[in-house]
């Protein structure tokens, strides 16, 4: 489609330029200048006989008539040389008959693309949804609360995003406005702590520290705020205090999760103990997967709508050998999703994949 379309609109370039030196030339203009001049040489004569003018001014008329007559005969005969302006719209035409896709595709082969392959339209229509920009998404979000503002789930969904990706001001703004518009909560406000501490390069200032204080008094097992008060005591020097703060929070967490072996390395820096690791990684490793897992299942049977969710955990199970709880999670999904026709579709392939379908 592409070649046709450049060949039409060379076609109609080419005829573009051809059409005027294919006219032929109107040399009418000179013949009848050539006999108008006459016939007023003719009509000064009647004139004078008829003694409308005199001897004089039908002599001056004549004259300018005459030299009228000449000019237009000079004209007249300046086209006599044909044959060379003939020759010369022909070049004229090769030249562009030629030179024009030459030249069109000299330039096309050098600034355009002749071997990008073709993208169908459904595949480009489909892109942004299956690989969504996060830009896009935060812009899409932007907007809304542009024209909501006083959308207060809208500023709690974006403010972590804006921590995520380093533009802390505009963190601080959105946990400000969701607080303001939610209400206070735990998490809410130890968000906007990390995202004070953040925009100070890491340092839990005064102010921080007071959100953090806020989101521990409202709720004592809200990790980030057990973390960030102790990484306070520590960057203050008091260790003791520091110790304390952290063990406290490592009896929380999980003995195999990331933030206890985060946990665990801070406890052995500050108390020059060697550094333990949490799981073992010959015995233990195993165990720390199935852990994750457990806690994922437990996420889902609370809340089932995370679809991607299900797929993990369908694959998990079957990767730790347990098909019985690969079959059940697929079967909880189902009931899950049973209104969602796509998502039953994906669930069904993807069991069909793991050989869990039943």
């Amino acid at each position: 489609m592409i070649w046709l379309l450049i060949a039409s609109l060379t076609g109609i370039v080419i005829l573009g330029l051809l059409w005027p030196l294919a006219q032929p030339v109107d040399d009418s203009r000179s013949v009848d200048d050539g006999d108008f001049y006459r016939g007023q040489l003719q009509e000064i004569e009647r004139d004078r006989a008829r003694g409308l003018l005199d001897a004089q001014s039908a002599e001056d008329a004549k004259t300018e008539a005459a030299r009228r007559l000449l000019a237009a005969t000079k004209v007249s005969e300046a086209p006599a040389d044909s044959g060379a302006m003939a020759a010369r719209r022909k070049i004229a035409s090769l030249i562009a008959l030629i030179g024009v896709p030459v030249l069109a595709l000299s330039l096309y082969v050098k600034l355009g693309s002749p071997t990008l392959p073709d993208q169908p339209f459904a595949q480009r229509a489909a892109a942004p949804d299956e690989n969504a920009d996060l830009s896009v998404m935060v812009a899409k979000v932007e907007a809304r609360l542009s024209d909501h503002p006083d959308d207060g789930l809208g500023w709690g969904t974006i403010a972590p995003v804006y921590l995520s990706v380093g533009r802390y001001d505009d963190a601080i703004k959105a946990y400000g406005n969701a607080l303001r518009l939610l209400g206070e909560t735990a998490d809410l406000r130890s968000g906007l702590g990390e995202a004070k501490m953040a925009a100070a390069d890491g340092i839990v200032t005064a102010d921080a520290l007071a959100d953090f204080e806020k989101a521990f008094a409202r709720d004592p097992k809200n990790e980030r705020a057990q973390y960030y008060r102790a990484m306070a005591a520590e960057q203050d020097g008091d260790k003791p205090r520091a110790l304390t703060l952290y063990r406290a929070l490592l009896e929380t967490l999980p003995p195999d999760s990331e933030p206890a072996q985060l946990v665990t390395a801070r406890v052995a820096a500050l108390s020059g103990e060697q550094a333990r690791p949490v799981f073992d990684p010959n015995a233990g490793q195993s165990a720390m997967i199935r852990s994750m897992v457990e806690r994922l299942d437990a996420r889902l049977s609370s809340d089932g709508s995370d679809l991607e969710g299900w797929l993990k955990l369908m694959r998990a199970y079957q990767v730790l050998g347990d098909a019985p709880k690969a079959r059940d999670a697929y079967s909880r999904a189902k009931t899950a999703k049973a209104g969602d026709s796509e998502a039953l579709a994906k669930l069904s392939s993807a069991a069909k994949e793991l050989g869990v379908a039943n």
